[in-house]
């Protein structure tokens, strides 16, 4: 199978994402992966599954995954999920587990929007509300550091030492939205989230682009249409955007041609498809 690849600034991801089908999106360097709607056996050493919501293109690789890594006597995996949805999926976990006659392990977490969760160090991310069909939520990676505190800027190298020498830290952490995904969303879900508009990278679901379907049928189904993306093309303040799930209604060479055509100013250096490569 065909896979997309996407790198900016020495960050690297790769992936499918195609609507209705299989999405995952993995990004090796932080040892995760937005969803596992699909099955790559080469994928189950990455550790930890930020899910979006349940749908099956989205879902189903996990009971696959958990038992994989379980035979392989792998790590625990982490598996973050929305709230709703933890006790859910814990059944199904623990039915397949009894299907199989194998013991899953993994390590299950239903997030709250804005529950804050280290990646690994100088890394973390917060859940944010998404706007779909069933319960969602989309993911951003905040990249941190730590800066002198105002308070301190002025002062010599020797005082700033005695304050650490007395506990006191002259420090302070900073955070900048690195990247976010959506999952399936309505556009609602860059609109109402200021950390998603200003991530560096931001994934963005986009089903429609045409009058195949049109803004009304997708909104009615939770997703959005490049015409909404034009419309609202001045609040995309992210650095690139990278757009994901297109309708398979759409060949590659459509896509690429819709893109080309609609694509207003603002974004045409910025925005870019996940597509497998010569499509």
């Amino acid at each position: 199978m065909l896979t997309a690849s996407f790198e900016y600034k020495g960050i690297k991801f790769e992936g499918i994402s195609e609507g209705g089908i299989r999405t995952s999106i993995i990004c090796p360097s932080l040892d995760f992966m937005f969803d596992f709607g699909y099955i790559n056996p080469d994928k189950i050493h990455i550790g930890k599954i930020l899910l979006t919501h349940a749908h099956l293109d989205h879902s189903c690789g996990i009971p696959y995954y958990v038992s994989q890594r379980s035979l392989r006597k792998l790590p625990v995996p982490k598996i973050y999920v929305p709230k709703a949805l933890e006790p859910k999926l814990s059944q199904i976990l623990k039915l397949y587990s009894e299907i199989e006659e194998f013991d899953y392990e993994c390590e299950l977490y239903g997030l709250n929007f804005g529950d804050r969760v280290d990646l690994k160090p100088g890394y973390f991310f917060k859940p944010l509300e998404s706007f779909h069909r069933v319960p969602s939520q989309g993911y951003t990676v905040y990249e941190t550091k730590r800066k002198l505190k105002k308070e301190f800027a002025s002062l010599h190298s020797d005082e700033i030492r005695k304050s650490k020498e007395n506990g006191i830290d002259p420090t302070e952490e900073i955070s900048v939205p690195l990247v976010s995904f959506s999952g399936d969303s309505k556009i609602e879900y860059v609109l109402a989230n200021e950390d998603v508009r200003k991530s560096k990278i931001l994934f963005m679901e986009c089903t429609y682009y045409c009058e195949k379907r049109d803004v009304s049928r997708a909104r009615e189904w939770g997703h959005t249409h490049f015409d909404e993306i034009v419309e609202h093309a001045s609040s995309f303040e992210n650095e690139a955007i990278v757009l994901i799930h297109p309708s398979k209604r759409y060949s590659y060479r459509e896509l690429n041609d819709l893109l080309r055509k609609k694509v207003p100013t603002i974004l045409k250096d910025r925005i870019s498809l996940f597509l497998p490569p010569k499509s």
